[in-house]
C-alpha cells in the first residue's frame, strides 16, 4: 500500500466538469497544500454568480456566488471527485460574457477523493476505511523490529536487526469490524559519498469494514474518532497522516484469473483537518501517554471507545478542543473546561435530587401559592430541568467517581469545585472575570484533568493506571500541582522538599497564565 501523507504537497493536471454537464470540460490544475487545502485553478470555467430573472426577459446577476456539492475531474489519469466546492476568485475580461462563464476560475474544495467519480456525495458507497494516525505505533505497544547488540572480545560493537510481520489485532462489533494492522517495509539502503545508511520502517494503522456500504461522512467520523482517541491517550493533538476509503470489488471488470477481481477499490482522501500532521517529528516518550494497549486490550478498548465517544461526544469535543487549540483567552478556556465537565456529568444521567412525582407535586403547590401575574414567571423557572444537580454537585460527583486518583488531582474537592463554579458563573452570568489569571489558568487545567480522567475511567482504565497518570504525566502532574499550590494555597510539599535539601526547579513554580492569544506555560515533555 503506497503511503500518501497529508503533510506533502500534491497536484493533478487535467480536465474538470460538473456532474450534470459532462460535455463542458474545462482544463485546470488541482493542488493540495497541507496548510491551505485544495485549490482548483481553471482556465475558463462555468457561470459562478447566482442569477434571477428580471423584467422584460432580463437576467439579474446578484452578488451571491454559486457553490457545488461535487466537481468531477480526470487529473493525471486518475478519477477525482471534489466535495463541497466554493468560489475562491474569478476573472472575466469581457463583461458581455459574464453569463457564459469566466476566463479564469479558482475553486476551493473541502475534500478530494482520488480514485472515484461520484455524483452524489451522500451516497452510501463505501464499505471500509483506513488511516495512519500520529502516535498510534507507540500506543499499540507492538513492534516487529528486534535489535540486538554484541560486544566482541576487543569491545568491537556489532549487532542484528530483525524485522518480522505481525498479525493484525481484530475486533468484531456487529456489522462493523476493525483491525490494528502492522505495516512494514523491507530494509533499504541510502548510499552517499560519506556512508551507507540502512533503514527499517514500520507503523501501525487502523482499518474498518462494514457489511453494508456507508456514506463517506460515516467513515470520516469514524477515522476522526480514532484521531481523538490518540489525542486523549497522549493529551496532545494528534493528526491523521493518511486516510483511505474503499468501495466493493467489481469482479465483472476483470479477467477470471486477474487477482484484482476480488480486491476492493482504494480511494485516497485529501482533506485538511484542524490538526496538521507532522509525521517527521519525534514521538512522545512513553510517560507522556495516559493510555496504551498495555492498559486495556484492543479487543476491549475499541468497542468501549466507540460507545464512550458517542455518549460523551460533547464533553469529548470540548476537552480535546482545548488540546487541539492550546492558545487563546483564558476566559474562553475556563468556560469550555467547566462546560465539558458539566456535559460529562449530564451524559451520565444521574438521578434527580427530588423524585419526579414529588417534584411535580412541589411545583404544583408553589404555582398555587403565587399571584396570577407571577405564575408565568415561576413556571418558566421551575421546569423539570430545574430538578437536576447543581454545578458544584456535578463537579464533586465527577471527582468522587475517580476515587483516590481524583482526590490526588484536585487536592481538595470542595475548594476546586467552588473555584470552578465561581469562575464559570462570574463569566457566564455576571459578565466579569477574576483578575487573577493564574487562578483561572489553574481552574482550566485541573477541570480539564478531571474530565480526562473520567473519560479514561469510562474506558475501563484501572485505578492504579489513573494514579500513575496523575503522578507521572507532564500535564496531569502539573495540574495536580496547580490545584495544590494555586487553588488550595498549599506549599507543604515544597517545605518538605526543602527540609531534605531537594531544590525545586522552575517547573514547581506556579505558571503565569495570560489571556493574550498564543500565551502558553512551559512544560517538561
Amino acid at each position: 500500500m503506497t503511503e500518501t501523507p497529508l503533510n506533502e504537497h500534491q497536484s493533478w493536471s487535467g480536465e474538470w466538469w460538473l456532474p450534470h454537464d459532462h460535455e463542458n470540460k474545462v482544463p485546470g490544475v488541482l493542488s493540495f497544500s497541507p496548510k491551505r487545502g485544495l485549490l482548483l485553478r481553471l482556465i475558463g470555467g462555468w457561470p459562478y454568480s447566482v442569477t434571477r430573472p428580471g423584467e422584460n426577459g432580463s437576467t439579474i446577476i446578484t452578488d451571491e456566488l454559486q457553490s457545488w456539492p461535487v466537481v468531477l475531474g480526470l487529473g493525471d489519469g486518475k478519477f477525482i471527485s471534489l466535495l463541497s466546492v466554493t468560489v475562491a476568485t474569478a476573472r472575466t475580461f469581457h463583461i458581455g460574457r459574464m453569463l457564459d462563464g469566466p476566463d479564469k476560475l479558482d475553486l476551493r474544495a473541502s475534500v478530494a477523493l482520488v480514485g472515484v467519480h461520484m455524483d452524489d456525495p451522500h451516497e452510501a458507497a463505501f464499505t471500509g476505511a483506513s488511516a495512519h494516525i500520529e502516535e498510534m505505533t507507540v500506543w499499540s505497544r507492538r513492534s516487529g523490529v528486534d535489535v540486538t547488540d554484541f560486544f566482541g572480545p576487543e569491545r568491537d560493537l556489532s549487532g542484528t536487526i530483525e524485522l518480522r510481520h505481525l498479525d493484525p489485532s481484530r475486533v468484531v462489533m456487529g456489522p462493523l469490524s476493525a483491525r490494528l494492522d502492522h505495516h512494514a517495509w523491507y530494509p533499504y539502503t541510502d548510499q552517499t559519498r560519506a556512508q551507507n545508511l540502512t533503514h527499517v520502517r514500520e507503523h501501525q494503522g487502523i482499518s474498518f469494514e462494514h457489511k453494508d456500504p456507508q456514506t463517506f461522512e460515516y467513515w470520516l467520523d469514524l477515522l476522526g474518532g480514532m484521531a481523538d482517541l490518540m489525542s486523549l491517550s497522549t493529551l496532545r493533538a494528534c493528526g491523521i497522516i493518511s486516510m483511505r476509503v474503499f468501495m466493493p470489488p467489481t469482479p465483472e471488470a476483470w479477467n477470471a484469473d486477474d487477482p484484482r477481481r476480488d480486491q476492493p477499490h482504494e480511494i485516497t482522501v485529501y482533506r485538511v483537518r484542524v490538526v496538521k500532521p507532522k509525521p517527521g517529528e519525534k514521538s512522545l516518550s512513553l510517560r507522556s501517554y495516559v493510555l496504551t494497549l498495555d492498559d486495556v486490550p484492543f479487543e476491549e478498548l475499541l468497542p468501549r471507545w466507540l460507545e464512550v465517544g458517542d455518549t460523551f461526544s460533547a464533553a469529548r469535543s470540548m476537552i480535546l478542543g482545548l488540546r487541539y487549540i492550546r492558545s487563546g483567552y483564558v476566559e474562553t478556556r475556563v468556560v469550555t473546561a467547566v462546560a465539558a465537565a458539566e456535559a460529562m456529568h449530564r451524559a451520565l444521567e444521574p438521578a434527580p435530587p427530588i423524585p419526579p412525582d414529588e417534584f411535580k407535586q412541589l411545583r404544583r403547590t408553589l404555582l398555587e401559592t403565587v399571584s396570577p401575574e407571577r405564575k408565568a414567571w415561576l413556571r418558566e423557572r421551575i421546569t423539570e430541568h430545574a430538578n437536576a444537580p447543581t454545578l458544584k454537585e456535578r463537579l464533586l460527583d465527577l471527582v468522587e467517581r475517580l476515587g483516590e486518583a481524583g482526590r490526588l488531582l484536585v487536592h481538595d474537592p470542595e475548594v476546586w469545585a467552588k473555584a470552578a463554579k465561581d469562575a464559570r458563573n462570574h463569566l457566564a452570568h455576571i459578565g466579569s472575570a477574576s483578575s487573577d489569571l493564574n487562578h483561572m489558568h489553574a481552574v482550566v487545567e485541573v477541570t480539564a484533568g478531571v474530565v480526562v480522567l473520567n473519560l479514561l475511567h469510562e474506558l475501563g482504565v484501572p485505578q492504579e493506571r489513573l494514579l500513575k497518570a496523575v503522578n507521572e504525566h507532564p500535564d496531569l502532574s502539573h495540574a495536580s500541582k496547580l490545584a495544590r499550590r494555586v487553588l488550595c494555597d498549599d506549599d507543604s510539599i515544597v517545605i518538605q522538599l526543602a527540609a531534605v535539601g531537594v531544590s525545586v526547579g522552575a517547573d514547581e513554580e506556579p505558571r503565569n497564565a495570560s489571556n493574550e492569544a498564543g500565551a502558553e506555560p512551559d512544560r517538561i515533555d
